[in-house]
């Protein structure tokens, strides 16, 4: 508790691998899982809290949109965290080419009793361009376990496998 009003201990780990399925395919795959030791999660910045959704999370959600709910009905994030996603990629033309993909995950206020009902689910597809800065990617994603909620976009430059 150097310098705060609270003591905690975070650890976080991703992995993520390509795999080549020919010349011009590939699958991806993300795993992403978090963990937090505190006496108070409240007393914690949100910016040290774990949530789920968006771009590079579960696509078909806003942007950290997913966890745990305070009073108010606002997402307050979580001490733990668990997503993943898998993607086909298939490149059709040149620097161009499509995807199809899942995501999954879900932040949670205990890591006890947690099953894969708890996770929320996108899918969807897109497009993407080898472009000379990165990867650029133009995905359209529902979210599978909110069939109430409609499509979104999700763009995306730069450094994803």
């Amino acid at each position: 508790r150097l310098l705060s009003d609270v003591g905690f201990i975070q650890a976080r780990l991703q992995l993520g691998a390509a795999r080549g399925l020919h010349r011009t395919g590939r699958v991806l795959v993300r795993l992403e899982g978090g963990i937090t030791r505190t006496d108070d999660l409240l007393a914690l910045p949100v910016s040290l809290r774990f949530f789920a959704g968006g771009d590079q999370s579960v696509r078909g959600f806003g942007y950290q949109s997913i966890g745990p709910v305070g009073e108010e009905g606002t997402v307050i994030g979580g001490r733990h965290l668990i997503a993943g996603s898998v993607e086909l990629e298939q490149m059709v033309y040149g620097p161009f080419g499509v995807a199809v993909f899942t995501d999954a995950g879900n932040a949670f206020r205990s890591r006890g009793g947690i099953s894969l009902n708890d996770l929320e689910q996108g899918a969807g597809f897109g497009v993407r361009w080898r472009s000379p800065i990165g990867l650029v990617r133009a995905d359209v994603a529902w979210p599978v376990s909110r069939p109430d909620r409609g499509p979104r976009l999700h763009f995306v430059v730069g450094g994803v496998l």
